[in-house]
């Protein structure tokens, strides 16, 4: 996974999974399969050890809508902090670079990615149940939005900006939640 994550799909060769693993190719392809088994695999660990946290304390937050992204989004920048795992989003790193993917891996990092999107409008529905949200408010392109800047924090990280600029960007990307009405309650 971290080959992979590295160095994206489109730069791996099988001659550097047969180096990150230690296996030998015919193991390598005994044991794990062809690239393209071998990304669907790291895509899978990568989803079960970092994206589903992520996309799980986003959906079952029980704070305010404001905190609750606030979180989520932190959460994104934060997710490797100590970990020695490489900079940026796997599936984000991927989704950009992947012109000798299959339709079939491009469809799973497709899903992924709508799976994070999924994530955060369901969290919005819930606010609007909760009255944070105005009935007004277009769901989908806030769910939209929302998902977009957590890929773009990934990405913006990995670039380089300072965690105080990727902060900033939170803060600034919070400030496009509707205003809610003063019966309705604080977002946070």
């Amino acid at each position: 996974m971290h080959t992979l994550w590295e160095r994206g799909y489109d730069r791996t060769s099988m001659a550097d999974l047969v180096s990150a693993t230690g296996m030998a190719k015919p193991g390598l392809y005994a044991n794990l399969g062809d690239k393209d088994e071998i990304f669907q695999k790291a895509l899978r660990l990568y989803q079960e050890e970092i994206g589903a946290p992520l996309v799980n304390d986003l959906v079952n937050s029980t704070g305010p809508l404001k905190q609750s992204l606030r979180t989520a989004l932190r959460g994104v920048l934060h997710a490797k902090e100590g970990s020695g795992l490489p900079e940026g989003c796997f599936i984000v790193n991927n989704s950009f670079a992947c012109s000798a993917q299959s339709q079939q891996l491009k469809q799973a990092l497709k899903d992924l990615n709508f799976e994070r999107r999924d994530a955060f409008l369901l969290r919005l529905r819930r606010a609007e149940t909760e009255g944070e949200l105005p009935d007004s408010t277009d769901f989908n392109a806030l769910a939209d939005f929302f998902a977009g800047q957590a890929a773009a924090i990934s990405s913006m990280a990995q670039a380089g900006l300072s965690l105080t600029e990727l902060e900033n960007m939170i803060e600034v990307s919070l400030s496009v939640l509707p205003i809610d009405s003063p019966c309705r309650g604080a977002q946070g």
